[in-house]
């Protein structure tokens, strides 16, 4: 979190880290104790709240503005462009959005809808004063159309975009992937959900009878780093940007009224770095909720949770009933402390201060409060709906697939003594464009990704193949202690992803198909999505060649 003249003396100090075999353990110790996702014990409220919080009612998707509902094929052109907004109180904020314009109404970075099977077909102008992208974020798709940053659009000029959303139903996003300043334009709001429906998502959607917009709702989280002139800063070069507000769909600090009943929640982290571990917690303990799906849809079943850990990039579907709180009370989405596990922090007087970037903003795995929900009296139409109203199955989810015989390629995770990550021996910023292995499409390949002890949790996101998690070994007790399967696999294991976290010590084993209806060679990204480390070359290009 600091600069490379710190990261120089964290590798010099690497090998004390040779005693901490038991490191993850001896770190969560250090940080005040251990808890797992077994643990009853009282969630600790954070500090106490500034006047004045929690004061907006939640944005919710309408037909116009910041968010504003856009079915994918109707878009026409996305405009990559910086205006002002009401986002804070005060004075309006810059914001660098995508806007559209639909039946008259201006709509900026709005939530996209499209069914699978849809051919999506449009224009993407750049007016900012630098090159941008749009990536289609856990879509499989071509090179050309991926927008990973090896096509970048110049400043003042215009793209087509064609592709056929081949994916399953669920939550999937899009923003700005331009190399080096993939971290800045995220920050300043080049960023917006997808929303992908096919049959199995609307039988679902008809067996719980949530309406969308009402009870069925898109949370986009993301923390930003304000001044006290409501102006969005970032520092080029800087390591792991978080911010001192959070903004759920664009409102910092809101409340959302809820009726006592079941709600379903799509969450996404779209923070630059920050690691969030969301719960609903009311009168001190974490409501429990039932996680219906992740990156790539649905879940074969629903998994009881009480809380969960999401990365930048990741999004989950949950499930949370508010059935048995009286009107008047409050539950609290938070995210819970946990231990960061940044080995950078163990550094002691030598290291600059950690949130020296950040003024007010809660240190990484700090209990952050992020909206408020008030419980309110129904009218007197029977609202509750327990759990057991959820199907046992969900979804037709394949079962992971029998990898005897598969190739293992292996992906170590590391910093160098001069401070700069790495997948293995590669580094972007060195390799750049250039494929650094190939695969043939067609294939199937097990990837093994192994975090160095000293290092900190990485997001890991793939361009292009949604993935199987196969195992995970070498854990800390947080996530050992919420396996529900072989391998050491938790309930968001159990799904298709594109972002995996890997954190210190650990490895993790990912099962890839690489079939794909596309010909001739395809390159596409492995990167660490904490942005920062993304831009400072945490990433690789790979091709898929017939």
């Amino acid at each position: 979190m600091t600069d490379t003249q710190r990261r120089r003396l964290l590798t010099a100090l690497a090998a004390a880290a040779g005693v901490a075999a038991a490191a993850p353990f001896a770190w969560r110790q250090l940080r005040g104790g251990t808890r797992t996702a077994a643990s009853t014990a009282s969630v600790a409220a954070p500090a106490a709240s500034p006047a004045q919080r929690f004061i907006e009612p939640l944005r919710i998707p309408g037909r116009e503005g910041l968010m504003a509902e856009l079915p994918l094929s109707r878009a026409g052109t996305l405009t990559a462009q910086a205006s002002r907004f009401q986002v804070l109180a005060g004075a309006d904020t810059e914001v660098w959005h995508y806007a559209a314009e639909h039946e008259g109404r201006r709509l900026a970075n709005p939530l996209l809808r499209a069914r699978r099977g849809e051919a999506i077909d449009l224009q993407l102008h750049n007016r900012l004063t630098e090159v941008t992208t749009v990536h289609w974020h856990g879509l499989a798709l071509d090179e050309a159309n991926d927008g990973s940053g090896l096509h970048p659009l110049p400043a003042g000029a215009h793209q087509r975009i064609r592709y056929t959303v081949r994916d399953r139903a669920g939550l999937y996003w899009y923003h700005a992937h331009p190399h080096h300043r993939t971290g800045r334009q995220l920050q300043m709001g080049l960023a917006g959900l997808l929303m992908v429906e096919d049959e199995e998502e609307l039988a679902l959607r008809e067996r719980l009878g949530l309406a969308w917009g009402e009870r069925d709702l898109p949370l986009m989280l993301a923390d930003k780093q304000v001044d006290a002139g409501n102006a969005i800063t970032y520092k080029d070069c800087a390591d792991d940007w978080i911010g001192n507000r959070m903004l759920v769909n664009w409102t910092p600090e809101p409340y959302l009224d809820v009726v006592p009943g079941l709600y379903r929640f799509r969450i996404a982290n779209v923070c630059n770095a920050r690691m969030l571990r969301p719960a609903f917690v009311h009168d001190g303990q974490p409501l429990p909720m039932q996680l219906l799906g992740v990156d790539g849809g649905l879940l074969a079943q629903p998994w009881p949770m009480d809380d969960l850990f999401l990365a930048p990039a990741q999004r989950v579907d949950v499930l949370v009933d508010f059935g048995g709180i009286a009107a008047g009370e409050h539950v609290m989405l938070r995210s819970l402390d946990y231990a960061a596990m940044e080995n950078e922090d163990e550094s002691g007087a030598f290291a600059g201060d950690p949130i020296a970037d950040h003024p007010g903003a809660v240190p990484m795995g700090g209990a952050l409060d992020i909206m408020q929900l008030r419980v309110q009296a129904g009218d007197g139409v029977p609202l509750h709906r327990a759990f057991d109203a959820l199907p046992a199955r969900l979804a037709e989810l394949p079962a992971l697939p029998d990898t005897a015989g598969w190739p293992v390629r292996d992906l170590r995770l590391r910093m160098d003594s001069e401070g700069r990550w790495f997948i293995n021996d590669w580094n972007f910023n060195d390799t750049g464009h250039e494929p650094v292995f190939s695969v043939r499409r067609g294939s199937r390949e097990i990837w093994e990704l192994r975090n160095a002890m000293t290092s900190m949790p990485h997001p890991i996101h793939l361009h292009g193949f949604p993935f199987r998690v196969l195992s995970r070994a070498i854990s800390p007790p947080d996530v050992r202690g919420r396996a529900v399967a072989e391998g050491g696999r938790g309930p968001q294991d159990m799904g298709y992803c594109d972002t995996v976290v890997v954190w210190p010590g650990e490895v993790v084993r990912i099962a890839i198909d690489f079939s794909q209806p596309f010909t001739g060679t395809q390159r596409y990204m492995l990167h660490c999505h904490n942005l920062e480390h993304e831009d400072m070359g945490m990433m690789l290009t790979f091709a898929v060649t017939d």
